[in-house]
């Protein structure tokens, strides 16, 4: 999986003509991405996994 920076993130939410505010962006992100931490050398870094929904089988 290829991990984003919140610049990533940014970068294609305005490609999508969202805002370009953090909670514009946040919420875009929220559908699409998972939000994680990882700790590098004591610094800790928000870094974002793509997130695939699981389709719904209909009966």
């Amino acid at each position: 999986m290829k991990e984003l920076t919140y610049a990533d993130i940014r970068k294609m939410a305005l490609e999508h003509g969202i805002k370009d505010t953090r909670l514009h962006i946040g919420l875009w992100a929220s559908d699409r991405y998972v939000k994680k931490r990882k700790m590098v050398h004591g610094k800790t870094y928000t870094i974002y996994l793509p997130y695939h929904k699981p389709e719904q089988k209909q009966f």
